[in-house]
């Protein structure tokens, strides 16, 4: 059997997400920017190919003691029911409720943004540590050996994610499992998974966008009248259909798009910004930070804007670079990127299959948002961290 090139797996995982994204740009762009996307990817490879070299068999965490797995659970549980407790009392209700008793679209996207904005910032950030690196972390750890904490956890934190009207929350919890399922060949857990993820998918869309249910008559008299989608989606391929091409969309076409609006309208609309656009780097700089994500979204959908309707439209981690400094930013992007592939190799060394469950995730993220964002609030710091203190001696859903 050939042996899986464990140093090399995330640089591979990441290029293959790259040429996802190739997919929506090229569809949306065609080749012009392609010579762009080259830079970073070259620069990226070299930089990864040079610094694994010097990477050490022996690597420096393997002998610091480890936390206990059960007791880290039981933590997480314990955390996860405060957490929403306080969630939903800070924002006086629970956001998916209020949203089954509404009909206005403009509404219920409010609510949504609430679910977020609602609450103080420690505590929005502590919910998304909750659903992006701490559950996940811990029911893949559940799953062998531990299965009632697994459970009480599932749903809990299902719960939670489920309550704040974003599909994708839900689905993140589970991803580092369902991912398990595929290296262990279990095809029935994965099946199953992959269903529930469906069915959440469509129950989500019922509750944030009650607009695809509606129905119209097609005949002016009751009695010959024949009810059908109002909805164009719905009524030509089916509410799950529309829903499943709607993730489909969001996975395959979703990130090479907002490249391509960000190549468009960067320098062309928005000034490069010299270091504005990542947070981190204008506090630094002493510069104000520019949320570019807010003005590419208001240009790339006007009447949404003119309605005032708050959105963004994150990008690719790259995307960030070239924003800041063009061309120059997107090497130094694959740079940044390509030690940061490395070091999280230094993490999981030679257990391959853990380095692919938890960090499939984060990779996923790095098409849609900045570095310093995915490492923080998307929680790949905080994953790397609780890997190395937890090494669990078996194989993820072992």
């Amino acid at each position: 059997m050939m042996r899986m090139p464990t140093r090399y797996l995330l640089l591979l995982v990441h290029g293959l997400m790259l040429a996802i994204l190739m997919v929506g740009l090229i569809e949306r762009t065609g080749t012009i920017f392609l010579l762009d996307v080259g830079i970073y990817v070259i620069t990226l490879v070299s930089t990864y190919a040079i610094a694994i070299r010097v990477v050490p068999e022996t690597l420096p965490w393997a002998h610091w003691p480890r936390l206990s797995i059960p007791n880290f659970i039981r933590a997480i549980l314990v955390l996860q029911v405060v957490l929403m407790v306080v969630y939903w009392a800070v924002l006086g209700s629970v956001p998916l409720w209020t949203a089954l008793h509404e009909t206005d679209d403009l509404l219920i996207v409010s609510i949504r943004n609430e679910a977020g904005a609602g609450v103080p910032v420690w505590l929005n950030y502590l919910g998304h540590l909750q659903i992006k690196a701490l559950a996940p972390v811990a029911l893949i750890l559940a799953w062998s050996g531990h299965r009632t904490l697994f459970w009480s956890l599932a749903v809990t934190a299902g719960s939670f994610a489920m309550s704040l009207l974003a599909k994708s929350f839900v689905i993140t919890l589970f991803i580092p499992l369902w991912i398990a399922f595929l290296t262990q060949r279990r095809w029935s857990s994965f099946a199953v998974l992959t269903t529930l993820f469906v069915l959440l998918t469509v129950g989500l869309s019922w509750a944030a966008n009650p607009q695809k249910f509606r129905t119209v008559d097609t005949a002016p008299s009751a009695e010959h009248a024949s009810p059908i989608a109002e909805d164009e989606g719905v009524r030509e391929h089916g509410l799950v259909g529309d829903a499943v091409l709607g993730v489909g969309e969001r996975i395959l076409l979703m990130p090479g798009h907002t490249v391509a609006a960000w190549f468009q309208h960067i320098p062309t609309d928005i000034p490069f910004t010299k270091g504005a656009a990542v947070r981190p780097l204008a506090l630094v700089l002493g510069m104000p930070f520019q949320d570019l994500s807010e003005h590419v979204y208001a240009l790339e959908y006007p009447e949404m804007a003119a309605k005032q309707v708050p959105g963004t439209m994150g990008t690719a981690s790259f995307m960030y670079g070239y924003a800041n400094f063009g061309r120059y930013g997107l090497f130094g992007s694959g740079i940044i990127i390509g030690l940061m592939l490395v070091l999280a190799y230094v993490c999981f060394g030679p257990r391959w299959k853990w380095a692919l469950v938890l960090n499939v995730f984060p990779l996923l993220c790095l098409c849609g948002g900045a570095l310093p964002t995915v490492l923080l609030t998307h929680g790949w710091a905080l994953t790397l961290i609780l890997f190395m203190l937890l090494r669990p001696d078996h194989e993820p859903a072992a």
